[in-house]
């Protein structure tokens, strides 16, 4: 699989879904988590669990080295209490509890209610999960999963080519400069081959 990674940034956009849809679905636990997250609204897993795992099959580590969560992502404007949030945050670690690494769900649509306390940026009230995801802090770093009819689809703003090339480039949309830097240069501890583009 190694080689097959390494090669992936050498292929069509067609063929980088082909090989990554191969790849997430030999990861522990992940063919489990993403038939259990079917049932909630318009639910996606994101983020590290995909690129991260490329990343460290690319360094010659251990599958999920270095993910320190399970984003969980998903919509429903019907019911923006924390109560609901929690209620399938509950109902995931439950359920999954043998994989390890704990699950951080977010319901997109009520994001815009806590986001100025903990960041200390006013955002508007997303229109989508795929708005949100657009908006994180490395472009290559904005990607999502799920299952649909037995089929994996993926949402990815600004493709593949940066995560099969190593490469780290900052998404301005959103976050500031130190944000970006402080997760960088932990990356670059963790994941020495990557190349970081400056802000």
């Amino acid at each position: 699989m190694k080689n097959k990674l390494l090669n992936g940034k050498n292929l069509s956009l067609d063929k980088q879904i082909n090989l990554l849809s191969e790849f997430v679905m030999t990861i522990d636990e992940i063919p489990k988590i993403l038939e259990k997250i079917v049932n909630i609204p318009n639910a996606w897993v994101g983020a590290g669990i995909i690129f991260q795992n490329v990343w460290n099959i690319m360094h010659d580590y251990e599958l999920n080295t270095y993910i320190k969560d399970i984003d969980v992502l998903y919509w429903d404007d019907n019911d923006l209490s924390w109560e609901s949030e929690n209620t399938i945050i509950c109902s995931l670690t439950e359920s999954s509890s043998t994989i390890g690494i704990p699950f951080d769900v977010k319901n997109i649509a009520r994001i815009h209610l806590w986001y100025e306390q903990r960041f200390g940026i006013s955002i508007a009230k997303y229109r989508s999960v795929q708005d949100s995801i657009s908006t994180w802090p490395v472009m290559g770093a904005c990607m999502a999963m799920r299952l649909r009819e037995g089929n994996l689809e993926f949402i990815a703003p600004y493709g593949f080519q940066d995560m099969f090339s190593l490469r780290v480039r900052p998404n301005k949309v959103l976050v500031n400069q130190q944000i970006y830097e402080d997760k960088v240069g932990k990356w670059k501890e963790q994941w020495p081959k990557l190349s970081i583009e400056n802000w």
